[in-house]
């Protein structure tokens, strides 16, 4: 169990707040993966963003030259570039209010966080009175309404958590909506054991497809995966 002084919370929270990056996810219908440091040298934040969203690049322009949603986050500077299929955005920020709230109140948010569709999830360690502090804090910030948490009583669950906030939580983004489909519907069937439970025909079936078309969704959809893991070894 985690120790009994130290609380470990999960936050959702659906009001953007006029955010760059939220207003992004939202018009792009897309997960975005966000990491802020502080650099104290400069006194400013570094914000690096990372999205597999087909979508990411065709609304960044449109936000890049908006100065309202520049100016409301604070972004000094923003560059944005593609890396594969992954879509990666560095900003520089003046201020940052998400972090500043947690710094105030002596809790940490553990980086990454994640932006899906505008809602903003992100996990917060700290002392449990400093914890109470900090939620009421967020709550009169962003609205009571919009803003709902859970606990996290276990190291298991923290774990999960952090994967949950891994980059490879990112790659169904990178597969189109039929390619996810196939791919989970062959796990659930046993398709992937050895031996098979399940075969193409089966799934073609559950889904009113041919097996000529599933073996094109699924070889589509691996290569985009193995794509990465090689990207990532390399």
């Amino acid at each position: 169990m985690v120790d009994s002084d130290t609380k470990i919370v999960k936050f959702a929270i659906s009001r953007p707040r006029n955010s760059f990056f939220s207003k992004l996810s939202e018009l792009s219908s897309s997960k975005i993966l966000i990491e802020v440091t502080y650099i104290p040298s400069i006194s400013k934040y570094l914000v690096i963003a990372y999205s597999y969203n087909r979508d990411i690049g065709k609304y960044l322009p449109l936000i890049m030259q908006n100065n309202y949603y520049l100016t409301k986050s604070k972004i000094k500077r923003v560059k944005y570039f593609k890396n594969g299929d992954l879509h990666v955005i560095v900003a520089i920020k003046l201020q940052c209010e998400f972090l500043k709230i947690a710094e105030n109140n002596n809790v940490a948010v553990l980086s990454p966080y994640i932006i899906d569709k505008g809602r903003r999830s992100f996990t917060v360690v700290g002392e449990k009175k400093d914890l109470e502090q900090y939620m009421d804090e967020v709550m009169r910030y962003y609205g009571e309404d919009n803003v709902k948490h859970n606990s996290i009583d276990s190291f298991e669950a923290l774990a999960y958590n952090t994967i949950e906030r891994s980059l490879l939580n990112l790659i169904a983004e990178k597969l189109t909506d039929m390619e996810l489909n196939v791919i989970m519907l062959a796990y659930k069937n046993g398709y992937f054991n050895y031996p098979k439970d399940s075969s193409q025909e089966t799934i073609g079936t559950l889904l009113g497809l041919s097996k000529i078309t599933v073996n094109i969704h699924m070889r589509k959809a691996l290569k985009k995966i193995i794509e990465e893991i090689v990207r990532a070894s390399s």
